[in-house]
């Protein structure tokens, strides 16, 4: 037979806990322990035909379903894909000013199709320098600040960068090369990881990525990835 609740209540009667828990628990019980293929409808609540499968772009590695998108990239594989970060672009070296720049390959666009939370998950791996200094400020004072890009209202979140310092001090004189003079984790080489939150508005085009801004002559992103989760509001 079909759940009968064992209190029941009328308009200007007061409730109390231990009858709405008296309720609460007989439908415990009868969901599982009551249910007989009677209480139940013939009739499918959903079907195939009522589901949307998500769209796969296996290009850009991305799933897109009605709830949101999901999916990234990253630069591994049979041919790891480097990208450089220098100073001639970004930093003082020649024009005098400082700015960020997209890096080459670590962004993504997205069709953004309603007002949505979007999650954008990075990690880099890079090795920066050496740098003798030469033509600019002290080589201890030199940095590389990579930091999440959001394309669709052209930001760059500066203050989420993560920075590296200048390999001053170059590299060991073996063969084949040892790497850093120093250990790596001094100087020269930096592993990092970030997330950042975002809003759309709207419909639009959205984008994600990496950007640098160097104080560096050379600078390496050896790995990175990227990857967002947007959940439409």
């Amino acid at each position: 037979m079909a759940y009968t609740p064992p209190n029941s209540f009328s308009a200007g009667t007061a409730l109390t806990s231990s009858n709405i828990q008296g309720n609460v628990d007989a439908l415990r019980v009868y969901l599982h322990e009551g249910v007989v293929p009677a209480d139940l409808r013939n009739a499918q609540f959903i079907d195939g035909r009522h589901v949307q499968p998500p769209l796969y772009d296996p290009i850009r590695g991305l799933q897109h379903g009605v709830t949101g998108y999901q999916g990234g990239q990253w630069s591994g594989g049979a041919a790891v894909r480097v990208t450089f970060a220098t100073s001639a672009l970004t930093g003082r070296r020649y024009t005098g000013a400082s700015k960020f720049e997209v890096l080459p390959g670590t962004a993504f666009s997205l069709d953004i199709r309603a007002p949505a939370t979007c999650l954008f998950h990075y990690w880099f791996e890079l090795e920066a320098g050496p740098d003798d200094g030469a033509r600019g400020p002290g080589t201890d004072e030199r940095y590389t600040y990579v930091a999440p890009y959001v394309g669709d209202v052209g930001l760059v979140i500066s203050s989420a960068s993560l920075e590296t310092v200048n390999n001053y001090n170059g590299w060991a004189a073996t063969s084949p090369p040892a790497g850093a003079q120093n250990p790596h984790t001094w100087i020269g080489y930096g592993q990092h990881d970030g997330v950042h939150l975002h809003t759309s508005t709207g419909p639009q085009r959205y984008t994600v990525g990496l950007a640098a801004l160097s104080f560096i002559d050379r600078t390496a992103i050896l790995n990175w990835g990227v990857a967002v989760e947007v959940t439409y509001d």
